[in-house]
């Protein structure tokens, strides 16, 4: 009586497992890859005076890595920001609008005396002398006037002292070279000492964060009709250093890695499929094209004050040695489910 409950329950069995399999392509031959480069260039012309990163060492975005000579701008700087004080100590001087003001008061109050005593006793101040006292008052409106105006000029040209200064900053910061993105420095094009020109590639930089895998999909496998957006799963295990070296030695003939190895000792990242050469290659195989997101390596981490050390790297770097896993949609795992019934194409 149990018998047909066993059989029932093992078909049930092979059926998970049948299915779990199908959701799953496992690619080996993959080709790791930086997403981008970018030619770091100086924005000036002039000798390379400083050097601050080497051909493989990381860097972070907006680090400065190299420095030109900056002698003579900084000459130029200290002269105009001399010239940028005195014009600040010119516009801050009160003494010109404050004695023109003075006789400006000085005046006026002469001239309503004057017209006061003439109003109180006819003839008791002579007609020429009012006439003077208002001229003198006139004069020193005058005086008053341009002293404002020479202060609005002050003001101005302490303006075009702090635009001139502001330029200079600019042309020393032009003067040092960043770095736009975080990533590894792929070549040094210049020396300490040597002339460079504006335009001109100081550094290669490659884009640590995004990484491009290229793999080789058999088309019996893999719809390339619908393989593009497909999550993946990257793996590699931590003696993945080990199998570049012998990949360099041995080429094609390089053993897959062993079903049974530990778990703990794999890494991976997750990203997904992002373009499919339209080009057929021998073996009825595509060149497919994935797209993850790289993690910078933490090496060790303080429990007592929960804070991370991360190292000078990433988890994944180009040319180790990875197995990509495409999870597949259920069109996909029907269409392979079509294709094994068909049979192999002749």
């Amino acid at each position: 009586m149990k018998s047909p409950l066993w059989f029932a329950l093992l078909v049930l069995a092979f059926s998970l497992d049948s299915r779990a399999e199908d959701a799953v392509v496992v690619v080996r031959d993959v080709v790791v890859e930086f997403a981008g480069k970018v030619d770091v260039p100086a924005r000036q012309s002039g000798p390379v005076a400083e050097l601050n990163a080497r051909q493989n060492q990381w860097v972070t975005k907006g680090q400065t890595i190299a420095k030109l000579d900056d002698t003579a701008l900084v000459i130029r700087r200290r002269a105009a920001a001399l010239r940028y004080e005195s014009a600040r100590l010119m516009l801050n001087d009160y003494v010109e609008i404050q004695y023109a003001e003075t006789a400006l008061a000085e005046a006026q109050a002469e001239l309503d005396d004057g017209q006061a005593a003439s109003d109180r006793v006819s003839g008791a101040v002579a007609r020429n002398q009012l006439r003077r006292m208002k001229l003198a008052t006139e004069r020193a409106e005058l005086e008053l006037a341009r002293a404002q105006k020479q202060r609005r000029q002050d003001e101005i040209d302490m303006q075009l002292r702090a635009a001139d200064l502001a330029m200079i900053d600019h042309e020393l910061k032009q003067l040092e070279c960043n770095s736009p993105i975080d990533g590894i420095v792929l070549n040094v094009h210049r020396e300490l000492g040597e002339w460079t020109h504006a335009g001109e590639p100081l550094f290669t930089i490659a884009d640590a964060g995004v990484l491009h895998l290229h793999a080789l999909v058999a088309a019996d496998q893999l719809d390339p009709a619908r393989c593009v957006g497909l999550p993946v799963t990257v793996q590699w295990s931590s003696d993945s250093e080990r199998t570049i070296s012998r990949r360099g030695t041995e080429g094609a003939a390089t053993q897959p890695r062993s079903q049974n190895s530990n778990s703990q000792n794999q890494n991976f990242l997750r990203g997904q499929v992002i373009s499919v050469d339209p080009t057929r290659l021998p073996g009825n195989r595509f060149r497919l094209h994935a797209e993850v997101e790289n993690r910078r390596q933490v090496v060790s981490q303080d429990k007592q004050n929960d804070s991370g050390r991360v190292a000078d790297g990433w988890q994944l770097s180009p040319g180790m040695d990875v197995t990509m896993q495409i999870h597949c949609s259920d069109a996909d795992i029907a269409w392979r489910n079509q294709r094994a019934a068909a049979g192999p194409l002749r």
